[in-house]
């Protein structure tokens, strides 16, 4: 069995510790070896950006030692460069800035690292040509979360723009330094576009939705079945399922993350975690949707709603202009979740279009959990939804409307008492939809949400072997129109889909 390096974003760590390490340096081996030196790449949290810092930061610093048996060992020229390191990762709100950066920025040199804080002058063009004329080589940069520093004041758009403004004087001094930059690498959640460090260095090319650098970091399905077999076999014989039944379980809960290639992928942390576990669990969804992001989303539920209700009914999209973030003040909701992990690129409709869904059924029930959580204001009770989830969907499979109508007086009178009457008033059907598909998909089940035809919209539908079932709900409005309804205009056309 494998030592799983849980946590483990230090290679050198990692390496001497014996944990396992999937090797991803082929895939380094062609960025480093091409003509290009400035890179920006985007990945949600948990995904291996940090690990992939550490493993370049350890092939500039020429320890060819850390890479026996791994693709670039034998296929790369390993010499030592001086390093910047910096990783904003541990920034938060109340730090000074300029402060963290002094005490964490870490230059690898002379043989030894050495803090920013121990240069005479806080300017990083400077700090990159006295390093590269100290030792005649060029600076090898590697800057981690790069934008933690504005997302953490987000809700606060002033303090955001002084965030902005800080990093503009911080980068602009390395465009006048190209000469003495050997590589450049910058990681981050989002692509903010009025930080100057995407104006100053215009050649910053960006793979972090390049097919060629799909799979960069995390795992595909081919990757996870070939280097955790025996790991999986043990799991499903102590689970006591078939192998192929465990691997299909395992794709639905953590499979699905899309870059804009061919591979789905898999979080790494959900994979790790699951076989260290040998059961399921949302492992990715226990870190929680970082504060940040939570904080700055709180006030939007009526957005977070229709991103649900879109990603259910098929028409939840995106832009490319959308994910370059030019306006704080304008940054969407929608925009957060995909950078974050917890929404995907489902189908490229054309160069400047994405479709969306969710990864996966971790992702779409931490999406349904926090929902629930803003709009009942923090008094979600999970126990009573599932009761009310199961009492719905075995009402509709087993066609008993009694259950199914104490159900959602259930949810209406009784568990969704806390959500804001104007709210509700606004949209009564549309929030009624919302909650009792969510109920449903709670309980595991698929439905089609706002599923539309030639001569009409159903407001959703089930199907189970040869039946589909179909919901019209109604507020303020009798049970008889809707069965009408159904039969009179949905009915038709879902027979002649079964001739």
């Amino acid at each position: 069995m494998k030592k799983l390096p849980i946590g483990t974003q230090d290679f050198e760590v990692l390496q001497k510790s014996g944990s396992f390490y999937l090797d991803k340096t082929k895939h380094l081996f062609e960025i480093l070896s091409s003509s290009d030196r400035y890179y920006f790449f985007s990945r949600p949290r948990r995904f291996g950006k940090s690990l992939m810092l550490s493993v370049i930061k350890n092939i500039f610093l020429g320890k060819q030692e850390l890479f026996n048996n791994l693709f670039i060992d034998k296929n790369w020229v390993f010499e030592k460069f001086p390093v910047i390191y910096l990783s904003f990762s541990g920034y938060s709100y109340e730090r000074s800035l300029e402060e963290y950066i002094k005490n964490y920025g870490q230059v690898y040199y002379k043989e030894k690292i050495i803090k920013i804080k121990e240069f005479k002058y806080f300017d990083l063009g400077l700090i990159i040509e006295e390093v590269s004329n100290t030792i005649g080589k060029p600076v090898v940069c590697l800057i981690d979360e790069y934008d933690k520093p504005i997302l953490v004041h987000l809700k606060n758009t002033l303090q955001a723009e002084k965030m902005r403004e800080f990093f503009s004087a911080f980068y602009a001094p390395i465009k006048d330094r190209d000469s003495h930059i050997r590589f450049f690498f910058l990681t981050g959640l989002t692509k903010l576009m009025k930080m100057s460090i995407f104006s100053v260095l215009n050649n910053l090319k960006d793979i972090g939705f390049k097919s060629k650098h799909e799979d960069l970091i995390g795992y595909t399905q081919t990757e996870v079945e070939d280097n955790f077999r025996e790991e999986l076999a043990y799991i499903a014989q102590k689970l006591r399922i078939d192998y192929v039944e465990l691997i299909l379980k395992i794709k639905k809960n953590y499979n699905g993350y899309n870059f804009g290639g061919n591979h789905l992928l898999y979080n790494p942390w959900d994979i790790n975690n699951f076989i260290d576990n040998e059961s399921f669990g949302y492992y990715w969804a226990d870190t929680g949707i970082p504060s940040a992001i939570s904080d700055y989303i709180e006030d939007r539920v009526s957005e977070v709603k229709k991103i649900i209700d879109s990603e259910r009914s098929g028409t939840l999209g995106i832009s490319e202009m959308d994910l370059r973030v030019h306006n704080l003040k304008e940054l969407k909701p929608v925009i957060l979740f995909f950078y974050s992990g917890y929404l995907t690129i489902k189908e490229t409709i054309d160069e400047q279009t994405y479709s969306l869904k969710f990864p996966n059924f971790e992702t779409e029930q931490v999406m349904s959990h926090y929902f629930l959580n803003l709009s009942l204001s923090r008094h979600f009770e999970v126990l009573a939804w599932k009761k009310a989830a199961n009492d719905i969907t075995e009402g509709i499979f087993t066609q008993n409307a009694v259950k199914i109508k104490a159900a959602i007086e259930t949810i209406i009178y009784e568990i969704s008492t806390h959500i804001p009457y104007d709210w509700l008033n606004k949209n009564p059907e549309g929030w009624l939809k919302t909650l009792v598909g969510i109920a449903i998909r709670m309980n595991q089940t698929y439905y089609a949400a706002e599923s539309q035809n030639i001569i009409g919209r159903t407001d959703m539908h089930l199907t189970k072997e040869d039946s589909i079932y179909v919901l019209e709900l109604k507020v303020d409005d009798r049970a008889e129109n809707a069965i009408k309804q159904i039969e009179t205009t949905y009915e038709p056309s879902y027979r002649s889909l079964f001739k």
